[in-house]
């Protein structure tokens, strides 16, 4: 069980609770600030998909997949994404982002969206993070659903399933997925600065606790 937020013990340091300082920010061009410090910050959040969604056919065959897939697809990101800027302080370095809860809730069903993937099936929430105080992306079509940002690009990609698993690992390794080549890096460094944590997730209600350690 977590403990309360106290400054003389990092141990349990949570940094932002949803339940106590407010949503977070869906809007990727203005992320909720957080203050970061040494040691441990987590993050208690949840996110929620849009109360409806649409099976919308996407070409996936610059992405290595069939030119007519279908995807379920939800307008205005806003409504599951959680964005955050976090400052690291000169000194210091992003060791480890672990996954310490990991709750997935459907919502939507595959009887009114064939689309969905079933649980098992299920990728997980797309995370990623960038070098900058924000992100550019734009999903208001199914076509550009899949696009990646380019004002602000991303240094480090990864979908997110089990607990226990390093975030930062999985932004060091191979994404899963074709057509995304070349954007991890296996000497991923994440230093003094201004950096930006994104979480989409899509067809499930998530609740996570994250834990973004600096050393």
């Amino acid at each position: 069980m977590l403990g309360s937020c106290s400054d003389s013990d990092s141990r349990s340091r949570i940094v932002w609770k949803e339940s106590r300082d407010g949503e977070l920010s869906g809007d990727l061009s203005a992320p909720t600030p957080i203050v970061f410090s040494k040691g441990n910050n987590r993050i208690i959040a949840t996110s929620s998909p849009a109360s409806a969604m649409e099976c919308a056919p996407l070409d996936l065959s610059a992405f290595g997949g069939a030119p007519d897939y279908v995807v379920p697809w939800q307008p205005g990101h806003e409504n599951y994404t959680d964005v955050f800027t976090f400052q690291i302080p000169e000194g210091s370095a992003l060791k480890k982002i672990v996954v310490e809860k990991l709750v997935s809730e459907p919502v939507h069903t595959i009887e009114k969206y064939p689309c969905l993937p079933s649980s098992e099936e299920s990728l997980g929430a797309f995370t990623a993070i960038s070098h900058y105080d924000q992100i550019d992306w734009n999903s208001d079509s199914a076509l550009n659903f899949i696009s990646l940002p380019v004002q602000y690009p991303l240094a480090g990609i990864a979908l997110l399933k089990l607990e226990e698993d390093d975030l930062l690992e999985k932004f060091k390794s191979e994404f899963p997925l074709p057509g995304y080549a070349g954007i991890n890096k296996s000497n991923l460094v994440v230093g003094p600065g201004s950096h930006t944590f994104w979480w989409k997730e899509g067809a499930n209600k998530m609740s996570y606790v994250l834990n973004f350690v600096l050393e």
